[in-house]
Formats: C-alpha cells, structure tokens, sequence
C-alpha cells in the first residue's frame, strides 16, 4: 500500500495550473449532466407523455451506473491511459446530449441517460489521477480540495439556469447546447494535458485483474464506505429540502428550489476551504470526523420545528457547508489509501461507487422514516447514523493506515 500522504517524488515538475484547472472544468460539465435533468423533468414529462416512474428512472439511472461502474471505470483509466479514457467520457457525453434532444419517447431518452451516465463516471473517475500527471506532489491536496467541489458546482448552477434555458430554447436545446459543451470542453482537455501524456505514459499500467482486485482491500473499501456516508447526508438534504419547507408550510417551491441552489453552492466553499487547511497540515482524519460531528448538530437544529425558521435555514446551510470538508479530504486519501500508485484511478472509481450508493440510499431512507412516523422530527435520525457510521470508518482508516506504514 502506498503510504505517503503526497505521492511523487522531489523530480516532481511544477503544477500546470492550467491544465488543473481545465480538468476541474471539466468534472464540473460533466455534471451538468446530473443537474440538468430535475429542473426539466417536469417538462420533459408533459412533452413525451412519461409516467412518474419513468420520469425517475431519467434521473436515478446515474446512480445505478455509478454503483456499478465506478470501479470499473477507474480500472479502465489505470490500464487503457487516463487521457485516452477522458475522450471516450466526453464523446458518450456529446453522443448522448444529441440523442436525447432528439428522442420521441421514453426508450431513447432513458438509454441516452445511460450513455450519460457512463460518460459522467469516467471522467470523474479519471480526472484525480490525471492531476497527479500534470502538478507537483506538495500541491496535491489543494488541487483535490479545489476539484471535490465539482459536484456541488455542476449541479448547482444547471438548478439556476435551467429554468431560464427552458423558457428559451426548451429541454432539447438544453440537452443540445449540453452536447456542444462537452465537445467544447473536450478540446480544452485535449490542449491542456497534451504536455502530460509523455510522462503518463512512462508509468507502467497494472494487470486489469489487478486493478479490478482493488474492492478486496479494505483501504479502499473504507474510503467508499466513507464516502457513502458522506453522499447519503448531502444528496439526501438537498433533495428533499423544497418537499420538506414546502410540506411544513415555511416556503412555497419556487423559494424553497432557489434555497436548494443556495444550500449546494456553499457545499463548494467547503471544499476549497478543506484543500486550503490540507495543504496546511491539517489532518485529514480530523477535519472528516470534526465535520460529521458538526453535520449531526446542525441536523437535529435544521428538523426542529420550535425553532424559528431562519435559525434551521442557517443550520441547513451551515450542513452543506461544512459537509464540504469531507469530499476534499476523501478526494485526497486516494493516492494514501491505494494498492499502488497506478491504482489511483480504481480506488477513485471505488470512491464513486460508494458515493452513488449513499446517494441512493439516503434519500430513500429518510423518505421511509417521514412516512411511517408521520412527522419529519424524526428525519435527523438517518443523518445521524450515517455521520456516526461515517466517523466511525475514519477512524478506522487512520488505524489501517498507520499499520501500513509500520510494515512497509
């Protein structure tokens, strides 16, 4: 197991701080893809006649795929070449944006969805090691707080200009300026890293067997867990947040959709702030626990229905925020926590699949004790479990990862 928190050694070139942030770009097009499809759900429904259950299978198909395929992914980056692999992701991404602008019924469009989805997990699955190739090891934890707000970020901004867009050009001019993106962004990634490709080269790939052999190693297999926990508490406040202030009565969906956006974008300076603190000194194992602990406070004041509403819309806010501290410190893990420094890409691929799980889950465990308890007072409950079970495997990974270092 590779054991220093930073990998590469002093030849280490200086960060190319353009291609970093290029490849940043284009985690955050990439999920573009995730953003787009909720804000236009209901549109797209009334247009081609879909049932709710199809409506949700548009969105929820990237989970099953992240679940399935991260991994995979991520191996298929170690072996095949990271860069090569990126193209594929935006391609299918371009590919896929076309076709479902152009779809006339559920089949196409669900299948487009899939072909999205495969895009998504293979750039976000390979852009962590691409940045090793292209920045210097003392950098490597602030460029991976800077990159873990990819998410928020994606999302958060297709929930504010969608709306805008639809009015426009509708949800296929959405899904068609989406597909020019990802071409765009594809010939930034192109130009940018092309400096990189020889050294990524010199890098000896591992066996595919090998690389698919990352899941029986418990490092890895922490970090996804962990990073499950962390999904399940984000991805389930966010969507149900709008159902929650509109159910207690305290907003109507239109303020309650733009306090969503509010409530995801401020994820992001979580991160940044948690990359900024790593490249500092701060322990990882610290600023994840300190989090999850801070996370189960605000969630026991955001669900309390005595408290003035503006007091659980900064807790909610504060949850996001501080949620952001986990990602960045996770993102940065990988190169500590993976079998070999080739590996990086399949533990990152591991990473998302546990990600996909938790947002799976969470969502639909929370759902489950509103509904049988009648009451959302007891909605705190999972996000509790998750922030416990969540410390609880940091802990665990500190201990696996001062056992490594001792026998190596």
């Amino acid at each position: 197991m590779s054991v220093p928190d930073q990998p590469g050694d002093d030849a280490s070139p200086r960060t190319n701080w353009i291609a970093v942030s290029v490849l940043i770009l284009a985690a955050v097009a990439a999920a573009f893809q995730i953003g787009k499809a909720p804000a236009a759900l209901p549109v797209i429904r009334a247009e081609l006649s879909l049932s709710l259950d199809e409506g949700v299978w548009v969105i929820s198909i990237f989970n099953l795929l992240g679940i399935t395929f991260g991994m995979i992914a991520g191996a298929l980056g170690d072996r095949l070449g990271h860069r090569r692999l990126m193209v594929v992701g935006f391609l299918a991404m371009a590919v896929a944006s076309f076709a479902g602008a152009a779809a006339e019924g559920f089949t196409l469009l669900l299948l487009s969805r899939v072909l999205e989805g495969f895009g998504f997990i293979v750039v976000a699955s390979v852009a962590p090691p691409m940045f090793l190739a292209a920045s210097n090891k003392r950098d490597h934890r602030l460029i991976f707080g800077l990159y873990s707000g990819y998410w928020p970020a994606g999302v958060a901004i297709m929930i504010l200009i969608t709306p805008v867009v639809l009015e426009s050009i509708g949800w296929r001019g959405l899904w068609a300026v989406n597909g020019v993106l990802a071409l765009v962004v594809l010939g930034l990634v192109l130009l940018a890293t092309r400096p990189h490709v020889t050294r990524a080269a010199q890098l000896s790939p591992p066996p595919f067997g090998e690389a698919l052999r990352t899941f029986t190693h418990i490092g890895p297999i922490t970090l996804a867990m962990t990073f499950c926990a962390y999904s399940a508490i984000h991805v389930t406040v966010v969507a149900l947040l709008p159902t929650f202030y509109t159910e207690a009565g305290s907003l109507g969906l239109g303020s309650a959709s733009a306090l969503v956006a509010l409530v995801t974008a401020v994820n992001i300076f979580g991160n940044i702030i948690a990359g900024v603190a790593l490249q500092r000194g701060v322990s990882r194992i610290f600023l994840v626990v300190l989090s999850f602990v801070l996370i189960a406070g605000s969630a026991l004041l955001m669900y309390d229905d005595g408290l003035p509403f503006l007091v659980r819309l900064a807790a909610a806010v504060f949850l996001s925020f501080i949620a952001g501290l986990i990602p960045a410190s996770l993102f940065a893990s990988t190169p500590v926590v993976a079998p070999s420094p080739g590996l990086v890409g399949a533990t990152t691929g591991l990473m998302m699949q546990g990600s996909q799980l938790g947002q799976l889950v969470g969502p639909v465990a929370m759902a489950w004790v509103v509904t049988n308890t009648g009451s959302w007072d007891f909605a705190p409950v999972t996000l509790l479990i998750a922030a416990g079970i969540g410390s609880a495997l940091m802990f665990g990974l500190r201990h696996i990862e001062v056992r490594a270092s001792r026998l190596s």
